[in-house]
């Protein structure tokens, strides 16, 4: 079965606010073993309500609206669902009548105009909610040989994930039926080439209508195969999508540094502490992405617990005297920079990242960066040397990432050649 969401208000259509509810929902329904096909959002205008209503019921099987259910002129959820399919609106006493306790039990006298809150389209049943003045509705609307149910909820995040757990979530799961079971994921991480190569390497992985599906999405230079399927348990889950988590390691091998929600950092921490191993860093220029990383993957405090020593020193003087270009510098004076590094920090390990571009020569654009890379762990020592380019948003996180894979194929005895 397929779902569609529709999220209602100016304030969401014109940018003002981030639509939380959405995702939320997304989640909740692909948890039932329902598969969300359009995610819609819509201004408060009456009109083009009542066409993204029309085209959900020509489309979806389930509807979930959220937002228009309030008292004022611009809430008009309710008028649009009446209108879309020719029903009238009609007062629910009950409802009226709770609305007015609620509104007594505030010591306040209920303005006529939440009495509109208590009208429903011919046909409704009624979403009770706890703890707000605003019932949901409950439409089923019948046409051309399909069904499609709508639901309409508070755009108030509390009050509607309480309808849904109470009253939505159990009449989805009893007319959807559970037999396929619940979507599930597994997640797989990469860095080190473009999402185009990673597609290249796998492309009857990614094919669309496969099971399990496999979707390719890139975030701040990591990129990440979700791989989804429905399943009635974990072990059935896990058995359907072994073949496909097997075909992707073997096309990308080493590029791979992890599965679920750790990132590259997290890894770089969990292998020094696996091999009881120091480490230090030096990152030159206008950032400094790996030692706040791999600070922030240590709550507990990285230099403090003895497994994780990290400097981060942000000038080239602190470190090469009056050689203001690192990356033009000889190989060996890189060496003798990250050695030095490790030697005063009394660190197993040292990265070097030179040098990273200030926010002005970021603006240059289609510019790729010379960068310089050194390690040393201690009985070998190397410099890499890369053009990095890319928008300024990923540049930054890429460079960084550069310098964590070195480091985690340092220590996990991989070669390097295979970064692009």
């Amino acid at each position: 079965m397929q779902a569609e969401i529709i999220a209602i208000g100016d304030e969401l259509s014109s940018g003002q606010r981030l639509d939380t509810n959405s995702q939320w929902l997304s989640k909740k329904l692909g948890d039932l073993g329902v598969r969300v096909a359009f995610h819609t959002t819509v201004g408060d205008d009456l009109s083009e309500n009542i066409e993204v209503l029309r085209a959900a019921a020509g489309r979806s099987d389930f509807v979930v609206c959220t937002g228009g259910l309030g008292p004022t002129l611009d809430d008009l959820t309710r008028q649009a669902m009446a209108a879309s399919f020719d029903r009238s609106l009609e007062l629910d006493e009950p409802s009226l009548r709770y609305i007015q306790a609620l509104f007594a039990k505030r010591h306040r006298e209920m303005p006529e105009r939440n009495r509109i809150q208590a009208m429903f389209p011919a046909g409704s049943q009624i979403i009770e909610n706890p703890h707000g003045s605003a019932p949901g509705i409950d439409l089923t609307i019948e046409g051309d040989g399909k069904s499609s149910r709508f639901f309409a909820l508070p755009g108030v995040p509390a009050e509607m994930k309480e309808m849904w757990e109470l009253t939505v979530a159990p009449r989805i799961e009893s007319q959807a039926g559970n037999a396929h079971g619940s979507m599930r994921y597994h997640v797989i991480k990469l860095f080190g080439i473009g999402e185009s190569d990673v597609e290249s390497k796998i492309p009857t992985v990614t094919r669309r209508g496969r099971v399990p599906a496999v979707g390719i999405t890139v975030s701040r230079a990591t990129i990440t195969l979700r791989i989804a399927a429905l399943s009635t348990s974990e072990e059935q889950f896990r058995e359907l999508i072994q073949p496909t988590v097997d075909e992707i390691h073997e096309a990308l091998g080493e590029l791979i540094f992890g599965e679920g929600d750790a990132e590259l950092h997290d890894v770089v921490v969990r292998l020094l502490r696996e091999q009881n191993k120091t480490l230090a860093t030096l990152e030159i220029g206008a950032g400094s992405q790996v030692a706040d990383w791999l600070l922030s993957a240590d709550p507990g405090g990285a230099t403090s617990s003895g497994n994780l020593s990290v400097a981060n020193i942000s000038t080239t003087k602190k470190w090469i005297e009056g050689q203001e270009d690192l990356e033009l510098g000889s190989d060996e004076s890189l060496v003798a920079c990250v050695e030095s590094l490790a030697r005063q920090q009394q660190s197993d390990l040292a990265l070097l990242v030179a040098r990273y571009p200030s926010p002005e020569e970021m603006l240059e654009s289609q510019k790729a960066f010379p960068l310089c890379f050194a390690l040393t762990d201690g009985s070998q020592s190397k410099v890499f040397r890369r053009y990095i380019g890319g928008n300024p948003d990923v540049l930054l996180p890429r460079i960084g990432k550069t310098g964590l894979e070195h480091l985690r194929r340092m220590l996990l005895g991989l070669r390097d050649d295979s970064l692009t």
